[in-house]
């Protein structure tokens, strides 16, 4: 699996419908490193505290997950690959707009067809890699019950909805007899 499927689909960690798919034929069972983590809260850790868990636990245990999924191109894993090559100028800010954006919440064709496209790694990161974050953060998992968990957006950015193209102006009408005319538009610069 190269590197941009998993990142090209890692903007898959599951709206309400494509949990249900993925994950609908086996439960899947938690990744042990997880289960292992100790109890944080990762609210009120200063940032040397969060700093030196990311380095000792975090970065670890998710580099051992996505090197089980493809050892070639997450070998060097490191904070740059979720943080971004500007990671400490950017103070390590989550999310990153340097992975792959994801579809709107509300876009569920669009979290189905990444479903269909790359099933493997839209199972991957909802049954791996968002449970274990979760865990690794002392954080519930985001579930269509708790909104407000751990989920997708914890990582990534959205895509930008298409713009939707205003109404059509109705056709200009004569003023009223003795009603002013409108001004006329700035030069150069129309509305």
């Amino acid at each position: 699996m190269k590197r941009s499927s998993i990142f090209g689909l890692a903007l898959v960690c599951l709206s309400a419908t494509v949990a249900t798919i993925a994950v609908a034929a086996d439960e899947p069972a938690k990744p042990a490193a997880a289960a292992d983590a100790k109890k944080i809260d990762w609210d009120k850790m200063s940032t040397d505290e969060k700093k030196a868990y990311m380095k000792k636990t975090v970065l670890p245990t998710m580099k051992k997950l996505f090197v089980a999924v493809d050892k070639k191109h997450y070998a060097a894993m490191n904070c740059a690959t979720c943080h971004g090559k500007k990671a400490a100028e950017n103070k390590f800010k989550m999310p990153s707009a340097e992975l792959p954006k994801l579809p709107q919440p509300t876009d569920q064709a669009g979290f189905m067809a990444l479903q269909q496209k790359k099933p493997e790694v839209v199972k991957f990161m909802g049954t791996q890699v968002k449970p274990t974050m979760a865990k690794l953060l002392g954080k519930p998992e985001w579930e269509p019950t708790n909104p407000t968990g751990f989920g997708c957006y914890g990582c990534h950015t959205k895509m930008e909805t298409a713009a939707v193209p205003s109404p059509p102006m109705p056709p200009a009408t004569k003023p009223a007899a003795g009603a002013p005319a409108a001004p006329p538009a700035p030069a150069g610069k129309g509305w």
